[in-house]
């Protein structure tokens, strides 16, 4: 997404600390996962896997990603108080490693064909893959659809090519869905189709067997909801579907038909989104407000995050977003990464 902050991979999301020390955990993992998968689930101390700690940048990437969004926090396109990560990076660290051991269950192979990675230039994969035997990162293109791919691994098993894929979260039906488009690029740009597919967890591996009619499926699915999803994207502002994700949607706070739906699962959630009408002038330190069920509620903050708030909001109605709830929900406090929108139409 391009902006006048720069070009984003998504959304600008307001910062939470919390949020970003999972990210960064979350990520590292990810990056250990695939080199571990690529040199086959070495044990731990062993000489493979170690490379697949200096190939996943592991230890000296927590350091440095802690710096990094140091440096994207005082330049944020949706501003807040300054602060900075709870946690050091060797505390990152530490906790990656921890998750990593509980998880991880090493095939007991002392050494593994690492694949190589498939240049970003177009390549016969085909030919590459017969010459390698095993391909990492390949990134394909359906010849006839505006859909594309990059495949965590391709191999050549002997009885027919596998597409792997690396995964840090438990299993879901929708990896298996996902590893079949995967198939369907591999199948349409080199007309063979794929005996099986696999995905790969920290913790062991779910396979699938591939057959034509499974890929026929999955392109039929494409080809009827592809220019769906592409006339939804070109409509502006995109039409509001109120659902699950609605709790954690970034722009919650200016959608009438969703705002109820995620105010109400936040409650669940014990999560800080209230939509308040302002019942009295706000202070350096706090103002009174009032629930959409007419429950009083005092609204705290500290003078970093007065500076911060929206002017002459007496007498209106605003939506706060990651408050932090207290005193049996008698008062919510505004922290550093809390927004709060004026809604000027409330539906």
């Amino acid at each position: 997404m391009r902006s006048r902050w720069g070009d984003l991979d998504r959304f600008p999301v307001r910062p939470h600390p919390a949020a970003i020390e999972g990210q960064i955990v979350h990520e590292a993992l990810d990056r250990l996962t695939r080199a571990c998968g690529q040199r086959g689930n070495p044990p731990f101390g062993s000489p493979e896997f170690a490379a697949a700690l200096t190939d996943a940048d592991f230890f000296p990437g927590f350091a440095r990603a802690v710096a990094e969004w140091g440096h994207r926090l005082m330049s944020h396109p949706r501003p807040g108080p300054a602060f900075r990560l709870r946690a050091s990076g060797e505390e990152l660290a530490n906790r990656a490693v921890r998750m990593f051991r509980e998880q991880y269950k090493p095939d007991g192979k002392a050494a593994s064909q690492a694949a190589e990675r498939a240049a970003e230039t177009p390549v016969n994969v085909k030919a590459l893959l017969k010459k390698k035997h095993a391909l990492s990162e390949v990134k394909l293109t359906h010849p006839g659809l505006p859909f594309l791919g990059i495949l965590d691994r391709v191999q050549d098993t002997g009885e027919g090519v596998e597409v792997v894929d690396f995964k840090t979260g438990k299993p879901s039906d929708k990896h298996h869905k996902q590893l079949l488009r995967y198939a369907l690029l591999w199948w349409r740009t080199t007309g063979d189709a794929p005996a099986r597919v696999s995905a790969q967890y920290l913790d062991g591996v779910e396979s699938w067997s591939v057959t034509l009619s499974a890929l026929e499926g999955i392109e039929a699915d494409l080809v009827k909801g592809l220019p769906l999803l592409t006339e939804a994207l070109r409509a502006y502002p995109a039409a509001a579907k109120p659902g699950s994700g609605c709790g954690f949607c970034p722009v919650r706070a200016r959608c009438a038909a969703g705002w109820a739906v995620g105010e109400e699962a936040a409650l669940v959630d014990g999560r800080g989104d209230a939509e308040l009408l302002v019942g009295a002038k706000a202070g350096e330190h706090g103002f009174l407000a009032r629930t959409r069920v007419g429950a009083d509620v005092a609204v705290v903050y500290e003078a970093a995050v007065a500076k911060l708030l929206p002017e002459h909001v007496e007498g209106q109605v605003v939506r706060v977003l990651d408050g932090v709830w207290k005193e049996k929900r008698s008062q919510l406090e505004l922290k550093a990464w809390t927004e709060v929108f004026v809604v000027r139409e409330v539906q």
